[in-house]
């Protein structure tokens, strides 16, 4: 086992165990003890003088520190970036997917490398742990190549949700649209159903319900449409048929559900009625276990609705 000065053992401890021949020189390792390490195991090599203490787990942080220490312009992105973040709607990924530019030599190991023309300061950041990881809005960016409309219509939900705004969305979509650009056309047909007042929705089941209520036929659902109550304040119900004044909320008991929130959803409830309004709350222990049976009944409810309005 390598031993290693108390200040270098915190820094290496701080980033997963990851090493430069640099920083061991420095330490008084010289060229030939650290080959020595190396040929006995205490030392794995991760890239060209970029190692690991055998002692070390290797873990996905420790290859994303590993990547990002290798090459200082490397910058972990897509569903490997989200992972850092913890974005939901993602796939789980093991290897670090990394971003570089079109003039720099690929990292040789444990990487998928990926190229670009266009990485600012503004997508990334550095963590304490030493990984260079791409902005929230460029890790979702990077995202849509790896990811169905569906999946990626969520994830953006949840990123509207968490980290950032429409206006930023869009204005990392006008920096990257350049043809070809994997991912591209997907953002473009994500972003385009969206209006920029329009507020996330709450999570990924609000969309999953109203586009079954869409394939069932119910044509004009406007999400997060602005219903304005007597008191002034405006609110944003989860799908919205303005032509007939009536809503939809999805409510999650499992997640909250208390009994000062359903208060206040039925005081808000007999709001919306003042103005004309009806609503219909479903939650989402009964989507769990009858999906298809809720959204037939809210079609019922919807035609019956279109009916009473056109007598």
């Amino acid at each position: 086992m390598p031993h290693l000065s108390p200040t270098l053992a915190r820094t290496v401890s701080n980033r997963h165990g990851v090493v430069t021949v640099e920083e061991l020189i420095r330490d008084g390792f010289t060229s030939n003890s650290i080959r020595r390490l190396v040929s006995k195991g205490a030392l794995v090599i991760c890239h060209s003088r970029v190692y690991r203490l055998a002692s070390a787990k290797e873990t996905f942080l420790s290859r994303c520190a590993a990547a990002s220490i290798a090459d200082p312009s490397a910058v972990v992105t897509g569903v490997a970036a989200g992972r850092l973040w913890e974005f939901r709607h993602i796939r789980h990924v093991e290897q670090p997917i990394v971003l570089v530019e079109h003039d720099r030599s690929p990292l040789n190991r444990g990487v998928l490398i990926r190229r670009t023309n266009v990485l600012e300061p503004e997508d990334w950041t550095l963590r304490p742990d030493g990984i260079r990881v791409a902005s929230p809005t460029r890790a979702w960016f990077d995202c849509a190549r790896d990811m169905t409309d569906e999946r990626f219509e969520r994830l953006t939900e949840w990123v509207l949700d968490h980290h950032a705004t429409v206006p930023a969305l869009w204005r990392t979509r006008r920096r990257l649209n350049h043809r070809g650009r994997p991912g591209l056309a997907r953002v473009n047909r994500v972003l385009s159903q969206r209006e920029a007042w329009q507020r996330p929705a709450g999570s990924g089941l609000e969309l999953i319900v109203l586009n079954a209520l869409e394939a069932s036929g119910v044509r004009g659902i406007v999400r997060q449409h602005p219903i304005r109550l007597p008191d002034g304040v405006v609110i944003h119900c989860d799908g919205a048929l303005p032509d007939i004044r009536w809503a939809v909320e999805i409510d999650h008991v499992t997640w909250h559900g208390g009994r000062l929130d359903a208060q206040r959803d039925k005081g808000r409830d007999r709001k919306l009625r003042r103005v004309g309004w009806d609503v219909d709350r479903v939650t989402d222990v009964e989507l769990r276990e009858r999906f298809d049976d809720t959204i037939r009944e809210l079609v019922d409810i919807i035609a019956e609705r279109r009916r009473q309005r056109a007598a």
